[in-house]
């Protein structure tokens, strides 16, 4: 359990820096390759709902290593030439965007399409247009274009009456962008004076953005556990199979890390195996893609004086979609 804490004190998915160097995009042929094995390695997926897909696409990866900053926006990028698509390792936002994306697609070249739609503003791949604040941007975005519902508002106690509360923040785009260092410049031929240069541009880009105010709906931790820390079985079992769960913390202030507030610090997926709910996520902590016990995972947040709940999402498409990933 003391993992759990760690974990529960610690994690977060955005941040300043990375811990990896800029690496070469995998070559078309061996990327394709790559995901048509994953698909061909799950018996009878094409007859598998949405629910058992994430199931199976997600399990596929427990054990992959953690890598903060897994993907940029390839070798052609002018800020971040990490590369745009892999499944050897992930950190928290990546797993469940790669995951999602795999799900929605039958193949190598829907996929693409379906990461793109997921991870970037109108798909538009460019660091300024990436989804990297998860309540202000991936749900927003991805939101509105179908792939997600955010049903925390209907789940009801005893006296079927809503328990959700509202977490709002102020996230000062401009500011994370001049908090950003040279090690978010991520070239495959670093050069300091390059290197810098681009970080000068990003942050001038930065600076034009909007400051914006933030809302999320949210399962306060006070109604899924009573006082002694008991868990409330009536709500737990309200989630939904292979339901997207985000960490809440209110007006996280990060003022001084990252020059923002934030409200969401991790994600991934929750999961029933009989009578448990497990949350598979991809974990700085354990350093890799992990099963834990979702019930287990939230109690040891309990004490926490920032996390205060979980936001509780679906994926509603029932099926993979069309060529251009399109939900409406």
């Amino acid at each position: 359990m003391a993992s759990l804490k760690k974990l529960m004190l610690l994690s977060s998915c955005l941040t300043l820096t990375f811990n990896v160097f800029a690496i070469n995009d995998l070559p078309r042929k061996e990327l394709d390759l790559s995901i048509e094995k994953l698909y061909h390695t799950i018996p009878d997926i094409s007859k598998l709902n949405m629910q058992a897909r994430l199931d199976k696409l997600s399990s596929s990866f427990v054990g992959k290593p953690y890598i903060l900053g897994s993907l940029g926006e390839g070798h052609n990028a002018y800020f971040d030439q990490m590369t745009l698509y892999r499944f050897d390792g992930f950190d928290c936002e990546t797993f469940v965007t790669s995951v999602l994306a795999l799900a929605l697609a039958n193949n190598p070249s829907e996929y693409k399409v379906c990461l793109q739609k997921l991870r970037y503003q109108n798909g538009k791949i460019g660091f300024i247009n990436r989804n990297h604040f998860t309540a202000l941007d991936w749900n927003t975005n991805n939101q509105q274009q179908g792939y997600v519902k955010d049903i925390t508002r209907n789940f009801t106690d005893k006296n079927n009456q809503p328990v959700y509360k509202v977490a709002e923040a102020i996230v000062d785009k401009p500011s994370w962008y001049q908090h950003l260092s040279s090690k978010s410049i991520r070239l495959n031929s670093p050069d300091a004076k390059e290197t810098e240069k681009r970080l000068s541009r990003l942050k001038q880009r930065g600076s034009k953005l909007a400051v914006a105010k933030e809302q999320i709906d949210y399962l306060p931790l006070t109604a899924l556990f009573d006082a002694k820390g008991v868990p409330n079985l009536h709500l737990f079992k309200q989630i939904p199979d292979a339901a997207i769960i985000e960490i809440v913390r209110p007006n996280w202030d990060l003022t001084q890390a990252i020059g923002t507030h934030l409200n969401v610090s991790h994600l991934g997926f929750a999961f029933w195996k009989g009578d448990q709910l497990i949350f598979r996520q991809a974990s700085s902590n354990f350093g890799k893609v992990v099963d834990v016990p979702l019930m287990d995972y939230l109690k040891e947040a309990l004490p926490s004086p920032t996390i205060k709940g979980i936001n509780v999402q679906i994926v509603l498409p029932e099926k993979p979609l069309n060529a251009q990933c399109s939900a409406k």
